[in-house]
């Protein structure tokens, strides 16, 4: 029986960080959702990466990857887990990819510093492929404020020929 016991969240329309904890059998575990709206991020993937994939999509799982090699770090166990965990969380009813991961002996890994990290690495790598100079804020902008600084990075991709 799984108990919900709390939660932490990052949401826009364009993607979501979300931890809670959950009591499975006799211990506590984190469950971290993160996912992408493949289609609010579309202007600056189509057509711009041939058959190597989407960067958005597998720039979300690195993410995931390196958040697994930071819990390490701090002595805490990655597991990767299937199903229901993250249903539910988006926003709209696009086409979303998630990527749900299981923590076990997150003492030194707080909520707040996973989301955190999950949202400026996966900022990273979408202004990295967006090839148009934007900068990474020094801080993680407010969900809403994310939202809008990726409105205009997507309007101001060039159009795909």
């Amino acid at each position: 029986m799984l108990a919900t016991v709390n939660k932490n969240e990052y949401v826009n329309d364009f993607l979501y960080f979300v931890v809670r904890s959950e009591v499975r059998g006799d211990k506590e575990v984190l469950i971290m959702c993160s996912g992408v709206n493949l289609s609010r991020f579309s202007p600056i993937t189509r057509n711009r990466y041939g058959i190597g994939g989407n960067p958005i999509l597998s720039g979300l799982q690195l993410v995931k990857y390196d958040l697994c090699s930071l819990a390490m770090s701090r002595g805490a166990v990655p597991k990767d887990i299937w199903g229901y965990h993250c249903d539910g969380i988006a926003p709209t009813k696009d086409a979303w990819y998630a990527e749900p991961l299981q923590l076990e002996n997150t003492e030194n890994l707080p909520p707040e510093e996973i989301i955190t990290f999950g949202v400026r690495n996966l900022l990273q790598r979408v202004i990295s492929c967006s090839r148009l100079g934007y900068e990474v804020p020094e801080t993680v902008p407010s969900p809403a404020e994310l939202q809008v600084y990726l409105e205009d990075m997507c309007r101001a991709m060039p159009q795909a020929a």
